[in-house]
């Protein structure tokens, strides 16, 4: 069956162009009234659904006239997609807008069930009405109501049609205005209350900077095919039942049933109503309770609180808030982007990780003020010290954008769907991709710490005396800036040049010289971690106001003041790197980067030399990277480039070359004889010297406790390097994908290995023509490998 939208001519709705059609009773269409009669001749049954906005008269009258008729569209609109997929099996549907707030559904039925049109009316209001209240909170800041009514159209042929379907029409009115629609769908609602049929699925939370599973969220589902089925309808009818709290006590056992078997290290986001919190039923101590039965901890959950409710009464929600987060419970704000009070709510409530609407994420890779606005938020939750989930990633180019501006957490279709259960950590079809792209990213940032740039900052207490500032920087000519602290943790910041210039005013002298420093100094400077990457500094430092734009940038660390930065020694340590780049050198060892080493491999594939490619990469270096830091890793990076330097040196030929992909990653390209003493040598000087990076204690046990990159806690083995060696023939054009592919199945053999290892791929070398069967031989020769 097609449905057919039957409606009024002169009513039109917004993007959808004119409406034609005609009125129902009596000047039905042709086709229409042809289709309604037949269906009637022939002993099928009919049904009305009438859908109207409540109060839309005094909408209009609120409002401007183009906000009522947008909403208006809206509900016809949203009407008519729901009317098509609910009216499927039904040998007849017709839709007609009565006036712009009434909206008429007609239904035809082979029997004549007063129930199941009751159910279909409560499905099309329930549906409906959701779209219709996210775009009148948008539009009006009200969430409007949708009042629905149903009626049988008493009529023994197609003799009297029109009076019955007009009085039908009356019924339906009268029976919208009595609210009594949504029967059936409340006493489906209680059966699945009674009987706990509520189901949870899981949606994993990729950590955007590791590539692994972070957290998993919990969401509702009402039983298989049933009209209660989506959460958004099953909740509805939980508010209009009044019973919000009785679901959600269901749904987290739910929850946390089916997640309780899921690997170590997860969490778990659990959505709560705002109004559950303020429930007079609500007991403290059952999640406990819960959590315990299940074998989980509070720290295990993130409770999810939407900003689509409103909160009257925020004393009491924010006591039952700070109990929740005293017991270790974490705290999350979602829909961040919509919702009622916005920023507002999230300086109230001080969440852990703020959800960002997919409104705000789908195309947010083509879309400039939609990635300033994700900018300004991540900025902002590093000042206020909590995590972004970055939500509805649908696509690949979604995922690269956010990773390129440092988005925490990823959560969407694209990364994984809602499962029954949660798969394990290790797990994942997208994570490669979020690894590939972080490897990327990493290649385009000035990723050095912004504490190698801090000088010694010049600090003042908090009850120093104007005066006593005044003279400070007539002393010291060369100092432009002091920093105000109390307890060792930056309260504000003076510029030399601010002072000068409000003491030099009329009075200035007589009124601020004996007053303390609070009353001039900027309370709000721009302050960052020491491990803040110089390039993230940089980019907080220019989107300040402008009469900020050159204060200098305080380093903390855990805190407590610990460095001062100017803004143009920023500057410089950008543009040397931009200069290094420019001449295709890594700005760490010198040594050159991607496009000198794809520039090169082109070279000697133009001429058709045979080469020997080398892949080096560091084992646990990540973790090495956490536990001593930066400026360890940067020297164990740099011993890296040393000993492949001087092992080329010795070993190689004259026009062999060296390059640093970036990170712990390295490429030399050599002769095919030079390539086993040269790893050899690699291999033994590297085992030789590394372990000078560790402490005794740690050199001592022979290994490092830490978190991998699947973000579990263990130990780690000490450093060690693995080398992956091919040859590459270049008799026919080789693209970077296939020596890429290759490199990285030969790398992974070697990483597999224990110790400073090298693997040489003995398939036949890569460039050279296909010949029958070649392909299935070089399937089954294993590549050997050498260990030191």
């Amino acid at each position: 069956m097609q449905f057919s939208p039957c409606l009024k001519e002169d009513v039109r709705i917004p993007d959808g162009g004119p409406l034609e059609g005609c009125q129902l009773l009596g000047l039905l269409q042709r086709e229409h009234r042809e289709r309604v009669a037949w269906h009637v001749a022939k002993g099928g049954f009919l049904g009305l659904v009438l859908l109207e906005i409540q109060d839309f008269s005094l909408l209009r009258r609120l409002f401007r006239p183009e906000v009522a008729e947008a909403l208006a569209g809206t509900m016809a609109r949203e009407v008519l997609r729901v009317a098509e997929r609910r009216t499927r099996e039904h040998p007849l549907g017709l839709m007609e807008v009565l006036e712009p707030s009434r909206v008429l559904v007609v239904v035809g039925c082979e029997d004549d069930d007063a129930e199941a049109l009751e159910r279909l009316a409560a499905v099309l209001r329930l549906e409906a009405r959701g779209r219709l209240r996210q775009e009148s909170v948008r539009l009006t800041g009200q969430a409007l109501e949708l009042r629905c009514g149903a009626a049988r159209v008493i009529s023994r042929g197609p003799v009297g049609l029109d009076m019955a379907l007009a009085a039908a029409v009356a019924e339906a009115s009268r029976r919208a205005g009595g609210g009594g629609a949504l029967a059936p769908a409340l006493r489906e609602f209680r059966e699945i209350l009674e009987l706990r049929r509520v189901r949870a699925v899981f949606q994993p939370i990729v950590n955007l900077r590791a590539g692994s599973v972070f957290a998993w969220e919990a969401l509702a589902r009402g039983p298989r095919e049933s009209t209660l089925e989506s959460p958004a309808m099953l909740f509805d009818v939980a508010e209009e039942a009044g019973a919000i709290f009785a679901l959600e006590k269901i749904c987290r056992e739910a929850a946390i049933r089916g997640f309780a078997k899921r690997e170590p290290g997860a969490k778990l986001f659990c959505n709560v109503h705002p109004r559950t919190l303020l429930d007079p039923q609500f007991t403290p101590g059952e999640t406990r309770r819960l959590l315990d039965k299940y074998g989980m901890e509070p720290h295990d959950v993130v409770l999810e609180i939407t900003e689509r409710h409103s909160v009257k009464d925020f004393n009491l929600f924010h006591r039952t808030l700070a109990h929740y987060r005293d017991a270790g419970y974490g705290v999350a704000v979602d829909d961040v982007g919509t919702g009622y009070s916005g920023l507002v709510s999230i300086a109230e409530i001080q969440p852990d990780f703020m959800k960002i609407d997919m409104s705000l994420v789908r195309g947010i890779d083509a879309n400039p003020v939609k990635r300033a606005l994700m900018e300004t938020l991540l900025t902002f939750s590093e000042k206020v010290g909590c995590r972004i989930v970055a939500e509805g990633i649908e696509t690949e180019a979604e995922l690269a954008c956010l990773i390129r501006l440092g988005a925490h957490f990823g959560q969407g279709f694209f990364l994984g769907r809602p499962a029954e259960t949660p798969t394990p950590l290790s797990e994942g079809p997208r994570l490669a991709i979020v690894r590939g792209a972080n490897r990327a990213a990493d290649g385009l940032k000035c990723s050095s710490p912004i504490n190698d740039l801090a000088e010694r900052p010049h600090q003042v207490e908090r009850n120093a005396t104007i005066g006593e500032v005044k003279h400070f920087f007539d002393g010291n000519e060369s100092v432009h800036a002091v920093v105000v602290t109390q307890a060792g943790r930056p309260e504000g910041l003076i510029m030399g040049q601010h002072l000068d210039k409000l003491l030099s005013s009329q009075y200035g002298l007589s009124l601020f010289l004996r007053r303390d420093v609070g009353r001039i100094m900027d309370p709000s400077p721009l302050a960052v971690e020491w491990d803040t990457p110089v390039e993230v500094a940089a980019q907080a430092a220019m989107a300040r106001d402008r009469d900020k734009l050159y204060d200098p940038i305080l380093v903390t660390c855990r805190g407590r003041l610990s460095g001062l930065v100017s803004v143009q020694k920023i500057l410089d340590a950008l543009a040397s790197v931009q200069v290094e780049m420019a001449k295709g050198a890594n700005p760490l060892t010198g040594l050159p980067g991607n496009v000198a080493i794809e520039r090169e491999i082109a070279r000697r594939a133009a001429a058709g030399r045979p080469t020997c490619f080398v892949y080096a990469d560091l084992d646990n270096f990540k973790v090495f990277n956490d536990v001593y830091g930066f400026k360890d890793g940067d020297k164990a990076i740099l011993l890296t480039a040393r000993i492949l330097g001087e092992a080329l040196c010795a070993h190689g030929g004259q026009d062999d070359f060296l390059g640093h992909v970036g990170g712990d990653d390295f490429i030399i390209l050599c002769d095919g004889p030079s390539a086993e003493p040269i790893c050899r040598a690699v291999a033994q000087s590297f085992a030789a010297a590394s372990s000078a990076l560790y402490s005794a204690e740690d050199r001592e046990r022979g290994y490092i406790e830490g978190q991998g990159r699947d973000g579990r806690v263990g130990r780690f083995d000490l450093l060690t390097i693995s080398m992956g060696v091919i040859d590459c023939a270049f008799a026919v054009p080789v693209t970077m994908d296939e020596l890429g592919l290759r490199a990285a199945a030969v790398k992974k053999y070697a990483k597999s290995q224990s110790g400073n290892s090298f693997v040489r791929d003995r398939r036949a070398p890569l460039g050279l023509p296909d010949a029958p069967g070649q392909e299935a031989e070089r399937a089954v020769c294993p590549p050997p490998h050498d260990t030191i």
